[in-house]
């Protein structure tokens, strides 16, 4: 088979081969070249192309039917919506079609173009500015936890994550299930399988591709601090059953180890700091801080973040480099501190602390309740957020943060937290979720 090129808006569609009357003479496609580390948005390219027919009359309705197609991409650029163009190539290697989205085009006729007129024939230079990378077919991921392995029927997450009950707030995703050469957006389906309807406020989700995903462990429980004011406390409502209680009248703090085996494992990146909080009675302010092992040296000292009786269930308390200074596997155990503040008596009540890697950290706003079965959809290949519910699909979705990427033969762990509009986060509540991805590569 011959290589084929093509280009599509998904519904009108021109196949560059002699029988339809459209052919290229010349294309060299090109590969994204980055500069200092930078990201590449656009690679422009030419292809050389004929068109013919039987007469010239057919030769115009052909060109005017390329004009057409193309002018969707003028039409997106311009308004933000409407069909995407893609940029189609199936090498006689590959066993479907890959596309890269079109941005830009120029369509001239080359010189001397009205020489081959009289053999029904028009020449012309088609200049593009495509998306950096080339796209494959849509392709659902395969999603493990302790529930259950390869599944694609849709795989149940819980609000917390307990090793020893299979309520895992995470679904892994096997190196070779991840193709192509480059990171890839996905589409994230998050089901309510509850049995009832529920008003989400909030979804947070970061994929770990690189903080040794297997084994790094992305909770801390409230109950393990090692120093600082407060007592445990005991209650099923929690996560692993205890939570973390303190008093704080002005000033208090407490501390939990960084393990020197999480510290290595984390590799230097940095982490959203997610904060599930039992109860907080009234207003404090609470400021992150990684110390070195014995507690008594700061390290690294985040900003205050205020929590009160209004506030989310489970609260993001900023960015945290693990560990500060970069990556050594060599490193020692250091603590990880919370710093609170009050104006007056207020009991803090910690359930665990969760680590949600910066580089891949999403956030999804929801609007209306959910009744049981709805899909609370996040589709970023084809940059759209959405509800289905009884088929109908409702923008009810606000998307924030960078995009969720899949890293290709990566190992990789996807994590997801949530919390309601009543400002709880029962850890019981359970999505049921499925992941779609078009693996991407850089050349042809």
């Amino acid at each position: 088979m011959a290589h084929v090129i093509s280009l599509t808006d998904g519904t009108a569609t021109i196949t560059f081969t002699a029988a339809n009357g459209y052919q290229v003479e010349e294309y060299d496609p090109r590969t994204p070249e980055a500069e200092n580390g930078a990201d590449v948005d656009s690679v422009a390219e030419t292809l050389q192309i004929y068109i013919t027919g039987s007469s010239g009359s057919q030769v115009q309705t052909r060109q005017a039917a390329l004009e057409r197609l193309l002018l969707g991409v003028r039409n997106r650029a311009r308004s933000g919506v409407g069909p995407r163009v893609f940029l189609q190539l199936q090498l006689d290697s590959d066993a479907s079609t890959w596309r890269s989205e079109l941005f830009a085009y120029a369509l001239p006729p080359k010189e001397q173009a009205l020489r081959l007129w009289p053999n029904n024939v028009v020449s012309l230079e088609l200049s593009i500015l495509r998306a950096p990378w080339w796209e494959g077919a849509l392709a659902q991921l395969p999603l493990t936890n302790s529930s259950a392995s390869n599944n694609t029927s849709g795989l149940t997450i819980y609000n917390h994550d307990d090793s020893g009950t299979n309520h895992d707030n995470y679904v892994q995703i096997a190196a070779a299930d991840v193709g192509g050469s480059l990171p890839a957006p996905v589409k994230v389906e998050l089901t309510n399988n509850t049995g009832g309807s529920l008003n989400y406020k909030w979804i947070w989700l970061a994929n770990n591709a690189f903080s040794d995903p297997a084994n790094f462990p992305h909770i801390l429980e409230g109950e393990a601090f090692v120093a600082g004011g407060g007592s445990t406390g005991s209650n099923a409502d929690s996560s692993n059953g205890s939570y973390a209680t303190i008093a704080v009248t002005g000033e208090n703090y407490q501390q939990w180890t960084l393990s020197a085996s999480l510290l290595a494992k984390a590799r230097g990146y940095d982490f959203h700091l997610m904060a599930r909080f039992r109860s907080v009675n009234n207003t404090v302010y609470i400021r992150p801080s990684i110390l070195e092992s014995t507690g008594a040296s700061t390290l690294w000292r985040g900003s205050e973040v205020q929590v009160g009786t209004l506030s989310d269930a489970i609260v993001d308390l900023g960015v945290i480099p693990l560990p500060p200074g970069g990556y050594s596997s060599a490193y020692g155990a250091q603590r990880l501190q919370l710093y609170y503040r009050t104006a007056s008596t207020v009991t803090v009540q910690v359930d665990f602390l969760a680590f949600f890697p910066a580089s891949t950290f999403r956030r999804l706003a929801l609007i209306p309740p959910q009744v049981n079965g709805a899909q609370i959809t996040d589709d970023q290949p084809e940059g759209r957020a959405y509800v289905v519910s009884s088929g109908a699909e409702t923008a009810a979705v606000v998307t924030a943060g960078v995009p969720l990427l899949v890293w290709p033969n990566t190992l990789q762990r996807v994590y997801v937290l949530h919390g309601f509009n009543d400002l709880s986060a029962a850890i019981d509540k359970t999505l049921s979720v499925k992941m779609w991805y078009r693996p991407r590569r850089a050349s042809f």
